[in-house]
């Protein structure tokens, strides 16, 4: 019998500086054409795992380690990193972390260039796998004017040059459109087809099922909870750190009442929301001035125009969800707002005057702005530096700071993390990353939060907990959030504007939104299985309902019949 392409055997890894393992006792194959999907709440040692195998654990991070790995029948700890990286190929949680070349052409070709690799074959490989990973309109372009979506499927196509045997993927669909995600499944669908094994970590579970994955490991605190088939999976996974299709949730709420009783209060700040045409939020004065209008702007990257002559107004007590496809605009539209990309045409007020008016520190002090990529802004040496550097530099009493940082690291969760004050804010996870990131933006106190992809390396339950603590901070005024979690930007928003091509195609509430399935899905987007169950299940008030929340209703037998 031929040797699997992982051996995983008592695996117990703990990092330097912690305290107890990130993984315990983990015994694990994959077999060559097998797809093996990694799933598990936020901290559960996903991300170690893939360290592990790949080699990182224990060549890039010092740490106690026991068990053995073996790749192609050989121990890591044995193989030098440049090895590994012939038979495994890694696409990162943060694509930002992973592209080195100034061009397309260049990060395509980096990998076998360090290999020693022909011209010739380089040349072909790079025109195949343009093709094959849909980036042949990316071809010509500079990487740092690429959006966070298309950075990830260049990062998918730097591994596909290298045509590793092990593809090792990490939470790839973070960043993508539904359609780009789809396709990107595609490609490790026929991958592993063709005999290449595949380990997935991912929390937006529904879509990763359309991979087809042969079997789901789920980690619960570093150990191995179920290792099996996707049925047996559905049946014991938790639906609140999970997100799962929504058919299994009900199935959940059905066969154990008790669930019910765990779900907390809907968000229901978009029911009833203002009919369309009306841009203030419930409650506000229809007159009042917007916090951000944008008229007529046009923005882009050197002669490439990304945003077409935009038109909107976001409220002052509003949250507003920004959806599209990858490269449609929308980051451009928050990132010229705040000054870091220049108009070339238009005009952006904020509170009524234009933010040419402005200093880019002064504007935030008005929008407490997320990237992205968490590691765009983080520069200090330790956590609680960077906390205290914007309150500072804003001349803030520093008798406060003690308060604004134990309120921001509770407020983002935080503070459970061990001694989270003097880490230093790139040794942390991705979702750590991104929770702190928040979390200095909030050291600004800010009244309005622009948040860009905010779920992204974070479960189901944190996501969740996340929009709730944001939601209830005092003298918080209003949302603008970038983001392809749809189902997220659906039950917690009072508007959707949709994007396409550098355009607003659609501004409403998100019920009216949705109902045009055609459009929908023009601008990649899929009608998720939240989307038809919200459908299905009427008067609600117009609210759209969460998963756990609809499911505990129509358990129950509380929401209208279909």
């Amino acid at each position: 019998m031929a040797e699997p392409v992982v051996r995983i055997e008592g695996l117990t890894y703990r990092y330097r500086r912690a305290s107890e393992p990130a993984i315990r006792d983990i015994d694990l194959t994959v077999e060559a054409g097998e797809v093996l999907l990694v799933a598990g709440p936020s901290g559960c040692g996903k991300s170690t795992l893939i360290r592990a195998i790949n080699g990182l654990i224990p060549h890039a991070y010092p740490g106690e380690l026991s068990g053995s790995v073996r790749v192609n029948g050989r121990l890591t700890t044995e193989l030098r990193l440049r090895d590994l990286a012939a038979i495994i190929g890694t696409v990162l949680q943060d694509p930002a972390k992973q592209i080195v070349g100034a061009t397309v052409e260049a990060e395509l070709a980096f990998g076998p260039e360090n290999l020693g690799m022909d011209r010739t074959e380089i040349r072909r490989r790079i025109s195949d796998v343009a093709e094959r990973a849909g980036i042949r309109n990316l071809l010509g372009r500079e990487t740092a004017a690429l959006s966070g979506g298309e950075r990830q499927l260049l990062a998918v196509g730097g591994i596909l040059m290298l045509e590793p045997r092990l593809y090792v993927v990490d939470e790839p669909l973070a960043n993508l459109d539904p359609a780009s995600a789809a396709r990107l499944l595609g490609i490790l669908r026929t991958l592993a087809d063709e005999g290449h094994a595949i380990v997935i970590v991912e929390h937006r579970v529904e879509e990763a099922l359309d991979l087809r994955p042969d079997r789901v490991l789920y980690l619960e605190e570093g150990r191995t909870r179920y290792l099996g088939s996707v049925s047996g999976f559905l049946e014991i996974a938790d639906p609140d750190a999970v997100k799962l299709p929504f058919d299994a949730v009900l199935a959940r709420f059905r066969s154990d009442p008790s669930l019910v009783g765990t779900i907390p209060a809907a968000p229901g700040h978009h029911a009833g929301a203002a009919p369309p045409g009306t841009l203030a939020a419930p409650g506000a004065d229809p007159a009042e001035s917007p916090r951000l209008e944008f008229s007529g702007v046009r923005a882009g990257f050197g002669d490439r125009e990304v945003l077409h002559g935009i038109d909107a107004r976001l409220g002052r007590r509003e949250i507003v969800a920004v959806l599209g496809p990858n490269g449609s605009g929308k980051t451009t539209l928050f990132r010229t707002a705040m000054r870091l990309l220049k108009l070339t045409g238009g005009e952006i007020r904020v509170d009524g005057e234009p933010i040419t008016n402005r200093t880019v520190a002064q504007l935030a002090s008005t929008f407490g702005y997320v990237f992205q990529s968490p590691s765009q802004m983080l520069f200090a040496r330790t956590v609680r530096e960077e906390l205290t550097f914007g309150p500072r530099n804003l001349g803030r009493d520093p008798g406060t700071f003690g308060a604004i940082v134990t309120d921001a690291l509770e407020r983002t969760s935080l503070d459970v993390v061990e001694d989270i004050l003097d880490r230093p804010p790139l040794t942390l996870s991705f979702g750590q990353q991104k929770r702190l990131a928040l979390a200095i933006a909030l050291s600004l106190e800010p009244p309005t939060l622009i948040l860009d992809e905010p779920s992204a390396g974070q479960d189901h339950r944190t996501a969740r907990r996340f929009m709730r603590e944001v939601m209830a901070i005092p003298g918080l005024e209003s949302i603008y959030l970038v983001t392809h979690d749809v189902d997220l930007a659906l039950t917690h928003a009072d508007r959707i504007l949709l994007f396409r091509e550098g355009r607003v195609v659609a501004d409403g509430p998100p019920l009216e939104v949705v109902e045009d399935t055609d459009r929908w899905i023009a601008c990649n987007l899929r009608p998720t299985s939240l989307i038809r169950a919200n459908a299905r299940w009427s008067g609600l008030n117009g609210a759209f309902l969460d998963a756990e929340t609809l499911a505990a209703r129509v358990a129950t037998g509380t929401a209208a019949a279909p």
